[in-house]
């Protein structure tokens, strides 16, 4: 017995001692460029496990870097560096790999224009370059079939509103690219809401760029973001797309008149040697579904019944010529019912007005957009690009209206009629835009050439009916007037431009431009109106109030200077621009005419810095003219809305907007954590803005005006962090303000506006289960209006939204869905508060391996919510809009999605 307790103690002896003189195993080694070998500091090493691809530890190469205390297995070497493509380097560890393993890795600068950052495993994104963002879609992750619009909604700084309008960081995003080459070049909701998610390697962001700016180097600020959505790899090659078709019935108009709903449609896009996209839709259920349920819900309101078909082709045979072509078409017709409540500010009184609306409307449009780009040869480049644009729409609207003037503790019931409107019209717009640039050996020296005409025709003929009575305080009916009348609106606007800019280096990273460029614009207005004859039934006596012939010929010329200069971290502009511009108003049917001529000049300046990688600050500021339309200008009285006569003023002048925008970008690369910050200023001179004037029986009439002292300041804050494991969700806090004055003119007397407000968001999205996915957004929003005239009339609302999005994926690839979105609008004076709830749910099921076949059971409105509820604060004015959105709708669909990749592996 003695002898096996001493054999036992023996043996665990050495298994102890076996174990402690395991080998400590480890990888090291350096980072270099791979063409003068010399050591790239700061590089981010990544070891990843090679069997689930978990990220075990990240390092920064100093003069090298060192993974120690390894155990046996396969592990991947994960190396980036901003400017170099990335480096991915697979190794074992044996046991008998006493000291482990040394690697010399070399990388390579990157040759691409956008930003090259390949991105592996679970590396989240977290990159800055110059005024780029750029987000890893693998470290936001979406549901199985979520579209690219679901994959925004994730991201810091990004916002999408119910029409799928995007923003970023408070900018409107008006271009999307896809791997970095212009392929939809309308509509950046085509691509958003039919492109899947599961492509896409990364979302690049960043500011948009004129044609001039992208030849030549020189930034211009358009005030608007771009998005880039770039592939992953194996998805850069092949055809995917999806048809579907849906039936079914619900209350459409929020009654219990049952109506059959339906949708059908598809997409399909082929990536290769050539692109091409096309998509299709016809739908009575105000796009809520379009195979999927969109989270936008029913849009801005009324029932719509809408159908769209796309197709864009792009070819990439030939390095020296490209070519994209869009065509499509978007038609609608809108039943809107809807009620409005607006509290105007006058000087010693406020008119209360309470309106009801129906409007059938009906529109069809279409476009053809091309875009060609050919290289002459290595130094000449030159481009085009062309819309056409027809439409065609009509529509008729009927308005019961009552005003009340609240005067002190008093009120009366001073305004009281009924409209009945119609329009047809047909119209159309031709542009074509021609750039040339010549770029020399000297780098730097370029010569930009740029010729754009433009060209558009639109003809309304229209009806007008209102009667109208007007009381005094002593309830006593004072006046009643009556218009009947059909008028036929003609409008034509021509426009050439043309401009030269050539930059030339006084040394390396300083440039000096400039440009000439010339504009001349003419529009014509002719109206013809004729009152009703009651004695023949015809529409032939002539109104001479309301019939006018208008030509405006607008000249504006422009002489700018920059200096542009690159040093190290820091890229900045100086430049001024003088501009002469020469306005000629034409009053035909008075025989009368106005010139004016108006010479400006402002500055221009920015800044860039990157401090350090993952970090961006950026100064910029701009100024530009904005002219009066013609609608401004033509003193023609538009009795469409006879309680608010707007009428145009010949003798307005050009308006000048300084802005000066700053912005402050970081991504943390080990904490994942990110920060974006951006404020805003503006300054106006000559600003056009409404002069209101009370008539008689309280009828407002309204005359744009030029007016100074206009300003308006912003801020945007947005803070992006992982829960937890980042693989897991993340979530941002967004907070902005606002704060600004305006001027409008009541009665004649200045009415200085002072608006404020401020706002929160709070996104989360949470994956805590791989069958599970939680999205939650929550937003608080105060604004508040200060008026000089009356300013016991001061308004202040306060807005809530809060949107639950939750999906669970059952055994027998059964997932159950649901989204609920709540509106809370807090009452303004006399004007009541509203909430408003909306709640969509779905029941579907996946079949065969592949997952191509879903069937599906949505429904829309469940709790049968007639209405949405919108809230406006103007200048002299605060207003509340109900409109009817459709009811309660069951809808049961079959869906097929097939794809084929050919690099993909198989079942990714």
């Amino acid at each position: 017995m003695f002898r096996k307790l001493i054999s036992l103690l023996f043996s665990l002896i050495v298994c102890v001692l076996g174990h402690a003189q395991a080998p400590h195993l480890s990888i090291h080694g350096t980072v270099q460029d791979s063409a003068d070998k010399q050591p790239l500091e700061d590089a981010t090493v990544s070891l990843v496990r090679a069997a689930d691809g978990n990220l075990l530890r990240r390092a920064r190469s100093r003069k090298e870097f060192v993974f120690s205390g390894l155990a046996a297995g396969n592990y991947a070497v994960i190396t980036t560096y901003l400017g170099y493509a990335a480096d991915t380097t697979d190794i074992t560890l044996g046991e008998k790999d006493s000291t482990g393993k040394r690697l010399h890795i070399l990388l390579r600068h990157s040759t691409s224009t956008m930003m090259e950052v390949v991105v592996h495993a679970a590396i989240p994104p977290a990159i800055v370059k110059n005024d780029t963002i750029a987000f890893n879609a693998a470290a936001y992750p979406t549901r199985p079939n979520a579209t690219v619009e679901d994959l925004l909604r994730k991201l810091p700084g990004i916002d999408i509103d119910k029409n799928g309008n995007v923003t970023m960081q408070g900018q409107r995003v008006d271009k999307i690219y896809l791997d970095g080459k212009e392929f939809f070049l309308n509509d950046p909701r085509t691509a958003t809401q039919n492109l899947p998610a599961d492509i896409v390697d990364q979302i690049e962001a960043f500011d948009s760029e004129t044609d001039r700016s992208r030849l030549t180097g020189i930034k211009e600020t358009t005030g608007t973001k771009s998005i880039n959505i770039k592939l992953k790899k194996n998805r850069r090659r092949g055809y995917f797309g999806k048809v579907y078709a849906g039936t079914g019935s619900g209350s459409a108009d929020g009654s219990s008149n049952l109506t059959g709903s339906y949708s059908a449609g598809g997409t399909a896009t082929n990536l290769g040697t050539n692109w091409v996209f096309g998509t299709g839709n016809l739908n009575n259920m105000n796009n809520q579904f379009t195979g999927t349920d969109n989270k936008n819900g029913p849009g801005s309101g009324g029932l719509q019944t809408l159908n769209n078909a796309q197709i864009n082709f792009r070819t990439n045979k030939s390095n020296r010529l490209n070519f994209t072509l869009n065509s499509g078409t978007n038609g609608s017709h809108t039943i809107i019912n809807q009620s409005t409540q607006r509290k105007t500010i006058l000087t010693d009184s406020a008119l209360n007005e309470n309106r009801f609306s129906t409007q059938n409307s009906r529109s069809q449009s279409y476009h053809l957009n091309a875009f060609a780009e050919y290289n002459i040869d290595s130094s000449s480049t030159v481009n085009l690009r062309s819309t056409f644009t027809p439409q065609t729409s009509s529509s008729s609207s009927d308005d019961t209206v009552g005003i009340s003037t609240q005067k002190g503790n008093t009120g009366w019931l001073s305004n009281q009629g009924q409209t009945h409107n119609s329009n047809h019209s047909n119209s159309y717009s031709l542009n074509n835009t021609l750039n040339f640039r010549r770029r020399w050996r000297l780098p730097g020296r370029t010569l930009f050439i740029t010729a754009n005409q433009s060209y558009s025709h639109q003809d309304q003929p229209s009806s007008i009916y209102n009667l109208v009575n007007s009381f005094d305080s002593t309830h006593t009916l004072i006046q009643r007037t009556l218009t009947n009348q059909q008028y036929s609106q003609l409008s034509k606007d021509n426009n050439y431009s043309a401009s030269v800019s050539y930059t030339e280096p006084l040394k390396p990273g300083h440039i000096v431009d400039l440009t000439y460029g010339i504009n001349h614009n003419v529009s014509h207005s002719d109206r013809q109106s004729n009152d009703f004859d009651s004695t023949n039934g015809r529409y032939d006596i002539p109104d001479s109030l309301t019939t006018n012939h208008f030509i405006n010929y607008n000249t504006i010329q422009r002489f700018s200077a920059g200096y542009n200069a690159t040093e190290g971290k820091y890229r900045y502009q100086l430049g001024v621009t003088l501009q002469l511009s020469d306005l000629d108003d034409r009053n035909l049917s008075a025989a009368t005419a106005i010139t004016q001529h108006q010479i400006n000049w402002y500055p221009r300046a920015s800044l860039l810095y990157n401090p350090k990688k993952g970090t961006s600050i950026k100064l910029t500021y701009t100024a530009n003219t904005t002219s009066p339309t013609i609608q401004q200008l033509q003193p023609l009285p538009d009795l469409t809305n006879p309680f608010l006569v707007k009428i145009g003023n010949p003798d307005l002048l050009q308006q000048l907007t300084h802005s000066l925008n700053a912005s402050f970008t970081n991504f943390n690369s080990r904490t994942f954590r990110n920060l974006q910050l951006s404020l805003q200023g503006d300054l106006s001179q000559h600003e056009i803005t409404p002069a209101t004037t009370v008539l008689a029986g309280g009828i407002q009439q309204q005359q744009y005006v030029n007016v100074d002292g206009v300003w308006h300041l912003s801020s945007n804050l947005t803070y992006g962090f992982p829960l937890g494991d980042q693989r897991k969700g993340n979530s941002s806090i967004a907070l902005r303000g606002h704060y600004g004055r305006d001027v409008s003119i009541v009665n004649s007397i200045e009415n200085i506006t002072t608006g404020l407000g401020w706002g929160s968001t709070l996104k989360l999205n949470y994956h805590p289960a791989e069958k599970l996915f939680v999205e939650g957004i929550g937003s608080v929003d105060y604004s508040g209006a200060l008026y000089s005239i009356y300013n016991n009339q001061n308004t202040r609302t306060w807005v809530q939204n809060y949107t639950l999005d939750a999906s669970y994926e059952l055994p027998g690839a059964l997932t159950l869905a649901s989204n609920y979105t709540l509106q809370i609008t807090g009452s303004q004076g006399t004007l009541p508060g509203k909430q408003v709830s909306l709640w969509n749910a779905s029941l579907y099921k996946d079949f065969f391996r592949d997952r191509s076949v879903q069937l599906r059971l949505s429904a829309f409105g469940i709790l049968n919510t007639p209405s949405n509820f919108t809230q406006t604060i103007g200048l002299n004015y605060v207003q509340t809009q109900q409109t009817n959105i459709p009811g309660r709708i069951i809808l049961l669909s079959l869906i097929y999605r097939f794809h084929h990749f050919p690099a993909a592996k198989r079942g990714s």
